[in-house]
């Protein structure tokens, strides 16, 4: 899914139900192309010390928390969840795009 080639809510279901909820907690975020990835993050690691491995982070969201169904297929099939999180993705990605620092968005 890239946020500057027509995103569709539909690649973003694709995008998380990929993920299985239970495997720990995970990071949304945007390289600076507009390229959207999910990371789990690592076991043992503070969801907020978690940073993207590549340096072309330009936009990064809260964790979401392990048990929380914000990723896997029951996240993918809440229309409600999905519909949130596309337009916030919609809506910042223009603010951060550019920019000399990352962006942070804290949906909770």
């Amino acid at each position: 899914m890239n946020l500057d080639n027509a995103p569709t809510k539909d690649q973003l279901r694709q995008l998380l139900a990929q993920f299985n909820d239970r495997a720990g907690h995970h990071v949304l975020w945007v390289e600076k192309n507009g390229e959207v990835h999910l990371s789990t993050v690592p076991a043992g690691l503070p969801p907020v010390q978690f940073q993207p491995s590549r340096s072309e982070l330009q936009l990064r969201y809260e964790a979401f928390e392990k048990g929380n169904e914000y990723v896997g297929a029951s996240a993918a099939a809440d229309a409600e969840w999905v519909s949130q999180l596309f337009e916030s993705l919609r809506k910042e990605w223009p603010k951060a795009k550019g920019k000399a620092e990352p962006g942070y968005v804290d949906l909770f």
